[in-house]
């Protein structure tokens, strides 16, 4: 988003207030982290007084659309880390017990015994392994 021409508070105010029936859209995550980055250091968002990091967190909230505790959340992983980066997603996965090949054996074991129940398949292949 090119919001170059905004320098100033005050600026920012105006903004604000003259664009109260507009809602934006249309960037990416990315995009948006980068931008809301970029504003944060333009505007030296640390050294700004209350009121005036209130200005910009309304104007964070508008353009980019995330509500009021997102904002406040990126700003301080901003705080945090010196940049925002959307994490990857790390699904948790349990450690694989039997092989692709030995989960087709047990299958096939089922189907051979006429899909019987756990307990009794179980007990058929304690049979079968007690035997060469």
């Amino acid at each position: 988003m090119n919001d170059k021409s905004l320098q100033t508070i005050e600026q920012v105010k105006q903004f604000l207030d003259g664009s109260e029936g507009i809602e934006f859209r249309g960037l990416t995550v990315e995009e948006k982290y980068g931008w809301i980055e970029r504003v944060l250091v333009r505007f030296r968002y640390y050294s700004l007084k209350r009121a005036e990091k209130g200005v910009i967190r309304r104007y964070l909230e508008k353009v980019s659309g995330y509500s009021r505790a997102q904002v406040s959340r990126l700003i301080g992983e901003y705080k945090r880390r010196g940049r925002l980066e959307k994490t990857q997603y790390r699904r948790h996965r349990f450690p694989r017990k039997y092989t692709s090949s030995e989960v087709g054996l047990l299958a096939r074991t089922d189907e051979l015994h006429g899909y019987l129940s756990g307990p009794a398949t179980k007990k058929i292949m304690e049979r079968c392994q007690g035997q060469p």
